[in-house]
């Protein structure tokens, strides 16, 4: 009361000075204590990009221990502020091959942890029990909009990273257990989308004979169509069926499938062998930013500061754009033309560009592939490729005028 009565005999200016000096002396003190170092713990500069998951994958600490050491109440962190990274908890040594878990998530399907790692995309004989677990959680990753890529049965990158972001983003998902597969009857619709009389294959067209022809770049084989149908690999669709044959499927035929929500190309591309317009590709309402990694070979979606959609990609680490973009009209069963290369395709499955594309400007786009095996794995000529079933999931959440934002590479090729 002393103090206060003292104060109210100081005048209204000088009094503002003595409040602003208590609140500054408040701020250094904060500061100075803020950078100070504990045994074991480092301070962090938020930088460009960075999200606060990515940050603790990096640094190899759970989210949850970031957060409680800084006092965050959300995940949102601000381009050059500083955090407070604990010494991450020692570990034994585990395989690159096994997932690793934050005991602060959900747990996953249970999958034992010494098959996974014998479990291959190209062994034959149907899916074994290990298999089909990873399959389930790739099932529900792709459900949740947290793509692992080709579904395969085999526990990869992608699944890993993908399994990662849905723990952090959406982690209730990974508690809806779904089955791995379901059986679908074979109609007639698949027919009028294969030509098994194309030049190449469906792993490699004959672009410069397709080119000659002028013909509709479709799927080459009924296992490619169903494959690609239902996100997964032809080996798979073969492991789940192995008593089918595909090269003589017949409408009213059972067929086990992974348990996804179908890729209907027919809602994007016709029989005639043009895009469909009223698709509602490039239509989304509301304001997201997307995000390319060319680290992780990662794109996201954003609303605000939160992670809804990631799907793995390819690009060429050297040539693919870089910095702040923005979508243009989004262009369903693109026709396909490259002055370098001589190419003038018709649209398709099967095109260089698949079934949609996303201008970026200055002729790059996000964009669909006629291989979606070798999404981040192989390189682009420049542009951002995803399989036919992202692209079209990706084109439904966007819509011209999207901005677009692509990182350059913080890590060597080899890192």
């Amino acid at each position: 009361m002393a103090l206060n009565k003292k104060i109210d005999e100081i005048g209204s200016l000088p009094r503002l000075i003595f409040y602003m000096g208590v609140r500054l002396l408040i701020l250094l003190l904060g500061v100075v204590s803020f950078g100070l170092r504990t045994e074991g713990q480092t301070v962090h500069r938020v930088r460009e990009g960075e999200s606060l998951w990515l940050i603790a994958k990096r640094a190899g600490v759970s989210v949850d221990a970031i957060r409680e050491a800084n006092q965050l109440k959300n995940d949102v962190i601000w381009e050059g502020a500083d955090l407070k990274i604990p010494a991450p908890t020692p570990k034994p040594a585990i395989s690159e091959s096994v997932p690793i878990t934050r005991p602060a998530s959900p747990e996953p399907p249970k999958v034992r942890e010494k098959e996974i790692t014998s479990v291959s995309p190209r062994s034959k004989g149907p899916l074994s029990e290990a298999g089909m677990q990873v399959l389930q959680l790739q099932v529900m990753l792709d459900r949740a909009g947290f793509s692992p890529g080709v579904l395969d049965g085999y526990d990869g990158k992608y699944t890993r990273l993908a399994k990662t972001l849905c723990e952090a983003w959406n982690p209730t998902a990974l508690q809806r257990k779904v089955p791995a597969t379901t059986r679908v009857k074979v109609t007639a619709n698949w027919q009028a989308y294969v030509d098994v009389s194309l030049p190449g294959s469906g792993k490699l067209p004959d672009f410069k004979a397709l080119t000659k022809d002028k013909r509709v770049m479709s799927y080459y084989s009924a296992s490619e169509y169903f494959a690609e149908r239902y996100h997964c690999s032809e080996g798979l669709l073969k492991k789940l069926n192995p008593k089918v044959d595909f090269s003589n499927v017949s409408v009213g035929d059972m067929l086990q499938v992974p348990n996804v929500i179908p890729f209907e190309i027919e809602h994007y591309f016709d029989r005639k062998g043009e895009g469909i317009w009223g698709s509602g590709l490039g239509k989304a309402s509301g304001k997201r930013m997307v995000y390319i990694s060319a680290d992780d070979m990662t794109l996201t979606i954003w609303e605000g500061s939160q992670l809804v959609r990631a799907y793995p990609i390819t690009l060429n680490l050297k040539d693919s754009p870089r910095g702040q973009r923005e979508l243009g009209p989004i262009t369903p069963g693109p026709h396909y033309s490259r002055k370098k290369t001589g190419l003038e395709l018709l649209p398709g499955p099967n095109s260089p560009v698949g079934i949609v594309w996303c201008p970026l400007g200055d002729g790059f786009g996000i964009h669909g592939t006629s291989n979606p095996d070798s999404i981040g794995r192989a390189t682009s000529s420049g542009c951002v490729r995803l399989a036919n079933w992202d692209a079209v999931r990706f084109a439904e959440k966007v819509r011209k005028g999207t901005q677009v934002k692509i990182s350059e590479r913080k890590r060597s090729v080899g890192g």
